[in-house]
Protein backbone atom coordinates (compact mmCIF):
# COMPACT_ATOMS: atom_id res chain seq x y z
CA UNK A 1 0.00 0.00 0.00
CA UNK A 2 2.56 2.14 0.96
CA UNK A 3 4.59 1.66 -2.39
CA UNK A 4 1.55 2.34 -4.49
CA UNK A 5 0.33 5.73 -2.65
CA UNK A 6 4.08 6.97 -3.23
CA UNK A 7 4.34 6.17 -6.87
CA UNK A 8 0.96 7.59 -7.22
CA UNK A 9 2.38 11.04 -5.12
CA UNK A 10 5.19 10.76 -7.88
CA UNK A 11 3.37 10.42 -10.79
CA UNK A 12 0.96 13.08 -9.38
CA UNK A 13 4.27 15.36 -9.45
CA UNK A 14 5.47 14.54 -12.65
CA UNK A 15 1.99 15.33 -14.10
CA UNK A 16 1.94 18.95 -13.04
CA UNK A 17 5.32 19.69 -13.85
CA UNK A 18 4.93 18.28 -17.31
CA UNK A 19 1.70 20.60 -17.32
CA UNK A 20 3.81 23.55 -16.22
CA UNK A 21 6.54 22.90 -18.78
CA UNK A 22 4.08 22.88 -21.47
CA UNK A 23 2.38 25.80 -20.36
CA UNK A 24 5.74 27.94 -19.99
CA UNK A 25 6.55 26.71 -23.56
CA UNK A 26 3.22 27.46 -24.96
CA UNK A 27 3.30 31.29 -23.14
CA UNK A 28 6.82 31.94 -24.55
CA UNK A 29 5.91 31.16 -28.25
CA UNK A 30 2.77 33.18 -27.88
CA UNK A 31 5.42 36.12 -26.92
CA UNK A 32 7.78 35.29 -29.43
CA UNK A 33 4.68 35.19 -32.27
CA UNK A 34 3.18 38.10 -30.60
CA UNK A 35 6.81 39.98 -31.04
CA UNK A 36 7.48 38.73 -34.88
CA UNK A 37 3.98 39.80 -35.88
CA UNK A 38 5.00 43.38 -34.41
CA UNK A 39 8.04 43.68 -35.85
CA UNK A 40 6.72 42.20 -39.61
CA UNK A 41 3.23 44.84 -38.80
CA UNK A 42 6.28 47.25 -38.47
CA UNK A 43 8.62 46.43 -41.59
CA UNK A 44 5.70 46.50 -43.96
CA UNK A 45 4.19 50.08 -43.06
CA UNK A 46 7.81 51.78 -42.69
CA UNK A 47 8.19 50.07 -46.28
CA UNK A 48 4.97 51.44 -47.45
CA UNK A 49 5.80 55.07 -46.00
CA UNK A 50 8.06 57.10 -44.43
CA UNK A 51 5.07 59.34 -43.23
CA UNK A 52 5.06 58.82 -38.89
CA UNK A 53 1.59 60.98 -39.08
CA UNK A 54 1.09 59.05 -34.86
CA UNK A 55 4.61 60.82 -33.96
CA UNK A 56 3.63 64.06 -35.71
CA UNK A 57 0.00 63.88 -33.72
CA UNK A 58 2.26 63.12 -30.27
CA UNK A 59 4.47 66.49 -31.15
CA UNK A 60 1.62 68.67 -31.69
CA UNK A 61 -0.37 67.08 -28.63
CA UNK A 62 3.00 67.48 -26.08
CA UNK A 63 3.32 71.51 -26.83
CA UNK A 64 -0.38 71.73 -25.67
CA UNK A 65 -1.37 73.31 -22.26
CA UNK A 66 -3.05 71.59 -20.20
CA UNK A 67 -6.76 71.72 -20.11
CA UNK A 68 -6.91 73.95 -23.44
CA UNK A 69 -7.61 72.80 -26.89
CA UNK A 70 -11.54 71.23 -25.34
CA UNK A 71 -13.89 73.20 -26.87
CA UNK A 72 -14.41 71.92 -30.30
CA UNK A 73 -14.58 68.05 -28.88
CA UNK A 74 -17.84 69.28 -26.78
CA UNK A 75 -19.55 70.40 -29.83
CA UNK A 76 -22.91 68.60 -30.84
CA UNK A 77 -21.70 68.30 -34.46
CA UNK A 78 -18.61 66.74 -33.19
CA UNK A 79 -20.27 64.49 -30.71
CA UNK A 80 -22.45 63.25 -33.12
CA UNK A 81 -19.80 62.33 -35.37
CA UNK A 82 -17.52 60.45 -33.04
CA UNK A 83 -20.84 58.43 -32.23
CA UNK A 84 -21.51 57.58 -35.56
CA UNK A 85 -24.39 59.61 -36.22
CA UNK A 86 -22.76 61.29 -39.38
CA UNK A 87 -20.06 60.28 -41.66
CA UNK A 88 -17.99 63.52 -42.51
CA UNK A 89 -17.23 66.44 -40.53
CA UNK A 90 -15.54 69.34 -41.50
CA UNK A 91 -14.04 71.58 -39.05
CA UNK A 92 -12.68 75.18 -40.30
CA UNK A 93 -10.91 77.96 -39.11
CA UNK A 94 -8.61 81.01 -39.68
CA UNK A 95 -4.88 80.18 -39.93
CA UNK A 96 -3.47 80.10 -35.97
CA UNK A 97 -6.56 79.28 -34.20
CA UNK A 98 -5.63 75.70 -33.54
CA UNK A 99 -6.86 73.56 -36.37
CA UNK A 100 -3.60 70.85 -36.16
CA UNK A 101 -4.15 70.96 -32.28
CA UNK A 102 -7.75 70.25 -32.53
CA UNK A 103 -7.06 67.61 -35.40
CA UNK A 104 -3.92 65.66 -33.28
CA UNK A 105 -6.39 66.14 -29.84
CA UNK A 106 -9.25 64.43 -32.02
CA UNK A 107 -7.39 61.02 -32.31
CA UNK A 108 -6.48 61.28 -28.95
CA UNK A 109 -10.11 61.54 -27.85
CA UNK A 110 -11.11 58.65 -30.41
CA UNK A 111 -8.04 56.16 -29.35
CA UNK A 112 -9.49 57.19 -25.44
CA UNK A 113 -13.12 56.86 -26.35
CA UNK A 114 -12.94 53.30 -28.20
CA UNK A 115 -10.60 51.95 -26.42
CA UNK A 116 -10.51 48.05 -25.64
CA UNK A 117 -12.69 48.35 -28.92
CA UNK A 118 -12.26 46.73 -32.17
CA UNK A 119 -12.21 50.45 -33.76
CA UNK A 120 -9.13 51.97 -35.58
CA UNK A 121 -7.97 55.75 -35.41
CA UNK A 122 -5.86 56.86 -38.43
CA UNK A 123 -4.64 60.19 -39.41
CA UNK A 124 -2.82 62.52 -41.94
CA UNK A 125 -1.26 65.65 -41.35
CA UNK A 126 -1.12 67.66 -44.86
CA UNK A 127 1.94 70.26 -45.27
CA UNK A 128 2.37 73.06 -47.36
CA UNK A 129 6.33 72.33 -47.04
CA UNK A 130 5.72 69.32 -48.23
CA UNK A 131 3.20 68.82 -50.91
CA UNK A 132 5.87 67.61 -53.81
CA UNK A 133 5.73 64.38 -51.45
CA UNK A 134 2.23 64.20 -49.59
CA UNK A 135 0.68 62.92 -53.03
CA UNK A 136 -2.20 61.16 -53.13
CA UNK A 137 -0.90 57.73 -53.13
CA UNK A 138 1.60 58.67 -50.80
CA UNK A 139 -1.26 60.03 -48.37
CA UNK A 140 -3.41 56.79 -48.61
CA UNK A 141 -0.30 54.73 -48.48
CA UNK A 142 0.34 56.87 -44.51
CA UNK A 143 -2.57 55.60 -43.40
CA UNK A 144 -2.49 52.05 -44.50
CA UNK A 145 0.48 51.94 -42.45
CA UNK A 146 -1.19 53.04 -39.25
CA UNK A 147 -4.18 50.25 -40.10
CA UNK A 148 -1.47 47.74 -40.74
CA UNK A 149 0.40 48.53 -37.52
CA UNK A 150 -2.99 48.82 -35.60
CA UNK A 151 -3.67 45.05 -36.71
CA UNK A 152 -2.39 42.50 -34.20
CA UNK A 153 -2.01 39.92 -37.49
CA UNK A 154 -1.48 41.27 -41.18
CA UNK A 155 -4.22 40.58 -43.68
CA UNK A 156 -2.50 37.64 -46.02
CA UNK A 157 -3.88 39.73 -49.43
CA UNK A 158 -1.21 42.77 -47.91
CA UNK A 159 1.16 40.29 -46.75
CA UNK A 160 1.67 39.05 -50.02
CA UNK A 161 1.45 42.36 -51.86
CA UNK A 162 5.03 43.16 -49.64
CA UNK A 163 6.59 39.78 -50.69
CA UNK A 164 5.92 40.34 -54.00
CA UNK A 165 6.76 44.44 -54.54
CA UNK A 166 10.01 43.36 -51.99
CA UNK A 167 11.28 40.42 -54.13
CA UNK A 168 11.69 42.96 -56.90
CA UNK A 169 12.58 46.14 -55.77
CA UNK A 170 9.15 47.66 -57.21
CA UNK A 171 6.32 49.93 -55.49
CA UNK A 172 2.70 48.91 -55.34
CA UNK A 173 0.60 50.81 -57.96
CA UNK A 174 -2.34 52.86 -56.94
CA UNK A 175 -4.91 50.71 -57.28
CA UNK A 176 -3.22 48.21 -54.68
CA UNK A 177 -2.76 50.31 -52.22
CA UNK A 178 -6.40 51.19 -52.16
CA UNK A 179 -7.08 47.39 -52.59
CA UNK A 180 -4.96 46.65 -49.50
CA UNK A 181 -6.88 49.62 -47.65
CA UNK A 182 -10.15 48.42 -48.21
CA UNK A 183 -9.34 45.10 -47.11
CA UNK A 184 -7.34 46.27 -43.88
CA UNK A 185 -10.32 48.80 -43.13
CA UNK A 186 -12.50 45.61 -43.13
CA UNK A 187 -10.52 43.90 -40.33
CA UNK A 188 -11.99 46.33 -37.94
CA UNK A 189 -15.77 47.52 -36.71
CA UNK A 190 -15.29 50.62 -37.20
CA UNK A 191 -12.40 52.94 -38.82
CA UNK A 192 -12.19 57.01 -38.13
CA UNK A 193 -10.09 58.88 -40.58
CA UNK A 194 -9.18 62.56 -39.23
CA UNK A 195 -6.75 64.67 -41.98
CA UNK A 196 -5.60 67.88 -41.07
CA UNK A 197 -5.08 70.83 -43.19
CA UNK A 198 -7.31 69.59 -46.37
CA UNK A 199 -6.60 73.40 -47.07
CA UNK A 200 -2.64 72.65 -47.93
CA UNK A 201 -2.83 69.67 -50.29
CA UNK A 202 -0.85 70.41 -53.45
CA UNK A 203 -3.60 71.64 -55.18
CA UNK A 204 -7.24 70.95 -55.90
CA UNK A 205 -6.63 67.86 -57.98
CA UNK A 206 -5.33 65.99 -55.08
CA UNK A 207 -7.82 67.33 -52.77
CA UNK A 208 -10.76 66.07 -55.04
CA UNK A 209 -8.59 62.98 -55.65
CA UNK A 210 -7.81 61.84 -51.60
CA UNK A 211 -11.73 63.20 -50.86
CA UNK A 212 -12.91 60.87 -53.72
CA UNK A 213 -10.55 57.59 -52.60
CA UNK A 214 -11.17 58.29 -49.02
CA UNK A 215 -15.21 58.56 -49.82
CA UNK A 216 -15.01 54.96 -51.57
CA UNK A 217 -14.10 53.81 -47.59
CA UNK A 218 -16.67 52.63 -45.47
CA UNK A 219 -15.34 55.31 -42.88
CA UNK A 220 -16.08 58.02 -40.96
CA UNK A 221 -14.06 61.38 -42.24
CA UNK A 222 -13.21 64.33 -40.46
CA UNK A 223 -10.93 67.31 -42.18
CA UNK A 224 -9.85 70.33 -40.75
CA UNK A 225 -9.21 73.71 -43.06
CA UNK A 226 -8.86 77.08 -43.63
CA UNK A 227 -12.28 78.57 -44.52
CA UNK A 228 -11.84 77.61 -48.59
CA UNK A 229 -14.85 77.74 -51.12
CA UNK A 230 -13.73 75.13 -53.25
CA UNK A 231 -13.19 72.55 -49.82
CA UNK A 232 -16.70 73.58 -49.09
CA UNK A 233 -17.84 72.63 -52.53
CA UNK A 234 -15.81 69.51 -52.42
CA UNK A 235 -17.29 68.32 -49.77
CA UNK A 236 -20.98 69.40 -50.34
CA UNK A 237 -23.78 68.93 -47.18
CA UNK A 238 -21.48 67.55 -44.57
CA UNK A 239 -21.51 68.59 -40.73
CA UNK A 240 -19.49 71.49 -40.06
CA UNK A 241 -18.10 72.64 -37.15
CA UNK A 242 -15.88 76.24 -36.74
CA UNK A 243 -12.60 76.19 -34.81
CA UNK A 244 -11.96 79.23 -33.01
CA UNK A 245 -9.61 79.81 -29.99
CA UNK A 246 -11.86 80.74 -26.77
CA UNK A 247 -9.96 83.10 -25.12
CA UNK A 248 -10.20 81.20 -22.06
CA UNK A 249 -7.48 78.74 -23.64
CA UNK A 250 -5.41 81.96 -25.03
CA UNK A 251 -5.42 83.04 -21.70
CA UNK A 252 -3.92 79.94 -19.67
CA UNK A 253 -1.32 79.65 -22.86
CA UNK A 254 -0.17 83.09 -21.96
CA UNK A 255 -0.02 82.73 -18.75
CA UNK A 256 2.06 79.10 -18.66
CA UNK A 257 4.53 81.08 -20.49
CA UNK A 258 4.20 84.33 -18.30
CA UNK A 259 4.58 82.49 -15.10
CA UNK A 260 7.67 80.66 -15.89
CA UNK A 261 9.88 83.65 -17.33
CA UNK A 262 11.84 86.16 -15.68
CA UNK A 263 10.00 89.18 -16.28
CA UNK A 264 7.07 86.98 -15.35
CA UNK A 265 8.63 86.36 -12.03
CA UNK A 266 9.55 90.17 -11.51
CA UNK A 267 5.81 91.05 -12.31
CA UNK A 268 3.01 92.17 -9.69
CA UNK A 269 -0.68 91.05 -10.27
CA UNK A 270 -1.57 93.84 -11.49
CA UNK A 271 1.19 94.42 -14.00
CA UNK A 272 0.61 90.56 -14.84
CA UNK A 273 -3.07 91.34 -15.40
CA UNK A 274 -2.43 93.96 -17.93
CA UNK A 275 0.06 92.34 -20.14
CA UNK A 276 -2.02 89.16 -20.60
CA UNK A 277 -5.26 90.93 -21.49
CA UNK A 278 -3.56 93.13 -23.99
CA UNK A 279 -1.43 90.08 -25.42
CA UNK A 280 -4.89 88.03 -25.80
CA UNK A 281 -6.82 91.01 -27.31
CA UNK A 282 -3.55 91.73 -30.11
CA UNK A 283 -4.01 87.46 -30.47
CA UNK A 284 -7.43 87.66 -31.87
CA UNK A 285 -8.38 84.31 -31.37
CA UNK A 286 -4.86 82.79 -33.05
CA UNK A 287 -2.59 80.88 -31.05
CA UNK A 288 -0.21 81.20 -33.16
CA UNK A 289 -0.22 84.79 -33.05
CA UNK A 290 -0.08 84.45 -29.25
CA UNK A 291 3.30 82.38 -29.63
CA UNK A 292 5.12 85.18 -31.72
CA UNK A 293 3.34 88.01 -29.24
CA UNK A 294 4.83 85.76 -26.42
CA UNK A 295 8.44 85.58 -27.55
CA UNK A 296 8.67 89.05 -28.24
CA UNK A 297 7.73 90.22 -24.76
CA UNK A 298 9.69 87.76 -22.75
CA UNK A 299 12.75 89.02 -24.02
CA UNK A 300 12.51 92.09 -22.05
CA UNK A 301 14.90 92.58 -19.44
CA UNK A 302 12.20 93.71 -16.68
CA UNK A 303 8.60 94.52 -16.39
CA UNK A 304 8.89 98.33 -17.22
CA UNK A 305 10.17 97.23 -20.84
CA UNK A 306 7.70 94.56 -20.92
CA UNK A 307 5.02 97.10 -20.51
CA UNK A 308 6.35 99.64 -23.03
CA UNK A 309 6.68 96.77 -25.96
CA UNK A 310 2.90 95.66 -25.42
CA UNK A 311 1.86 99.03 -27.48
CA UNK A 312 4.58 98.42 -30.55
CA UNK A 313 3.05 94.75 -30.80
CA UNK A 314 1.00 94.43 -33.78
CA UNK A 315 -2.57 93.32 -33.96
CA UNK A 316 -3.42 89.77 -36.38
CA UNK A 317 -1.40 86.99 -38.29
CA UNK A 318 0.11 89.07 -40.88
CA UNK A 319 1.16 91.99 -38.49
CA UNK A 320 2.92 90.12 -36.40
CA UNK A 321 4.80 87.38 -38.57
CA UNK A 322 5.84 90.79 -40.68
CA UNK A 323 7.22 92.73 -37.45
CA UNK A 324 8.99 89.10 -36.12
CA UNK A 325 10.90 89.16 -39.47
CA UNK A 326 11.93 93.04 -39.54
CA UNK A 327 13.42 92.40 -35.96
CA UNK A 328 15.18 89.33 -36.85
CA UNK A 329 16.58 91.17 -40.02
CA UNK A 330 17.71 94.55 -37.92
CA UNK A 331 19.60 92.50 -35.41
CA UNK A 332 22.17 94.34 -34.33
CA UNK A 333 24.71 90.90 -34.23
CA UNK A 334 25.72 90.15 -38.32
CA UNK A 335 26.23 86.74 -37.37
CA UNK A 336 23.20 85.45 -36.24
CA UNK A 337 21.32 87.62 -38.88
CA UNK A 338 22.77 85.49 -41.66
CA UNK A 339 22.66 82.13 -39.70
CA UNK A 340 18.74 82.99 -39.59
CA UNK A 341 18.54 83.78 -43.08
CA UNK A 342 20.52 80.44 -43.83
CA UNK A 343 18.50 78.67 -42.59
CA UNK A 344 15.58 79.83 -43.31
CA UNK A 345 16.58 79.71 -47.01
CA UNK A 346 17.15 75.83 -46.51
CA UNK A 347 13.71 75.21 -44.16
CA UNK A 348 11.59 76.79 -47.41
CA UNK A 349 13.35 75.95 -50.35
CA UNK A 350 14.66 72.06 -49.82
CA UNK A 351 12.27 69.47 -50.99
CA UNK A 352 11.63 67.63 -47.97
CA UNK A 353 11.95 67.96 -44.68
CA UNK A 354 15.10 68.19 -42.91
CA UNK A 355 16.37 67.00 -39.34
CA UNK A 356 18.45 69.08 -37.50
CA UNK A 357 21.30 67.78 -38.04
CA UNK A 358 21.16 68.16 -41.76
CA UNK A 359 20.57 71.91 -41.23
CA UNK A 360 23.31 72.38 -38.84
CA UNK A 361 26.00 70.78 -41.97
CA UNK A 362 23.92 72.92 -44.04
CA UNK A 363 24.67 76.04 -42.50
CA UNK A 364 27.60 75.53 -41.10
CA UNK A 365 29.66 76.88 -44.28
CA UNK A 366 27.63 80.06 -43.87
CA UNK A 367 30.73 82.72 -43.96
CA UNK A 368 31.04 85.21 -42.25
CA UNK A 369 30.73 88.72 -44.19
CA UNK A 370 33.99 90.30 -42.81
CA UNK A 371 35.87 86.98 -42.67
CA UNK A 372 35.66 85.22 -45.98
CA UNK A 373 36.61 81.52 -45.25
CA UNK A 374 35.73 81.00 -41.98
CA UNK A 375 32.89 79.39 -40.54
CA UNK A 376 30.41 80.79 -38.46
CA UNK A 377 31.33 79.50 -34.50
CA UNK A 378 29.87 76.23 -32.92
CA UNK A 379 27.85 77.89 -30.22
CA UNK A 380 25.82 79.31 -32.50
CA UNK A 381 24.85 75.86 -34.33
CA UNK A 382 22.57 74.59 -31.22
CA UNK A 383 19.30 73.65 -31.60
CA UNK A 384 17.78 76.69 -29.05
CA UNK A 385 20.39 79.04 -30.65
CA UNK A 386 19.02 78.38 -34.21
CA UNK A 387 15.26 78.74 -32.87
CA UNK A 388 16.25 81.90 -31.08
CA UNK A 389 18.10 83.46 -34.21
CA UNK A 390 14.99 82.80 -36.35
CA UNK A 391 12.82 84.59 -33.87
CA UNK A 392 11.11 81.64 -32.83
CA UNK A 393 9.40 81.19 -36.88
CA UNK A 394 10.82 78.14 -37.09
CA UNK A 395 10.39 74.52 -34.63
CA UNK A 396 12.44 71.49 -34.12
CA UNK A 397 10.48 68.36 -33.18
CA UNK A 398 11.51 66.56 -30.13
CA UNK A 399 11.55 63.23 -30.99
CA UNK A 400 12.31 63.62 -34.67
CA UNK A 401 14.57 66.81 -35.05
CA UNK A 402 12.74 67.81 -38.35
CA UNK A 403 12.50 71.27 -38.95
CA UNK A 404 9.82 73.19 -39.97
CA UNK A 405 8.40 76.57 -40.12
CA UNK A 406 5.56 77.19 -37.75
CA UNK A 407 3.10 78.37 -40.58
CA UNK A 408 2.68 77.74 -44.33
CA UNK A 409 2.45 81.42 -44.89
CA UNK A 410 5.99 81.80 -44.44
CA UNK A 411 6.61 79.41 -47.25
CA UNK A 412 4.36 81.45 -49.87
CA UNK A 413 4.89 85.25 -47.91
CA UNK A 414 7.69 86.70 -45.53
CA UNK A 415 10.50 84.40 -46.14
CA UNK A 416 11.21 84.13 -49.70
CA UNK A 417 11.40 88.19 -49.86
CA UNK A 418 14.05 88.03 -47.26
CA UNK A 419 16.46 85.86 -49.07
CA UNK A 420 19.88 88.18 -49.96
CA UNK A 421 20.09 87.23 -53.48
Amino acid sequence: MGSRNSTSSSDTVTDHSGTWKNFLISEVLTIHLSLLADYQNREIGEWLSPFDFIETQRVILHSRAPNTGLKPLLSEAYVRWRNGDDRTLLMSGLPGAGKSMTAASVVQDLNEYYEGCKVAVVCAFCDFGQMQMQTTDALIASMLRQLIQAQDTVHSNVTSMYMHHTSRSTFPRSDEIVAAFSTSVQQFESVFVVVDALDECPDDQTRSQLVSTLNSFPVSLLFTSRPHPSIDQLLGECTRQDIIADKHDLWIYCEERFTLSRVGRLCSPDSKQEILNQVVQKAEGMFVVARLLMDALLEAPNVKEALGIIPTMPTGLQGTYGKTVRHMCEGSNPEIKDLALYSLLWITFSRRVLVFSELQEAVATLLKPNNPGQCITSDLLTKQSLVDACAGLITIEDRTDKVRLIRKFLYTGQVPSLIPF
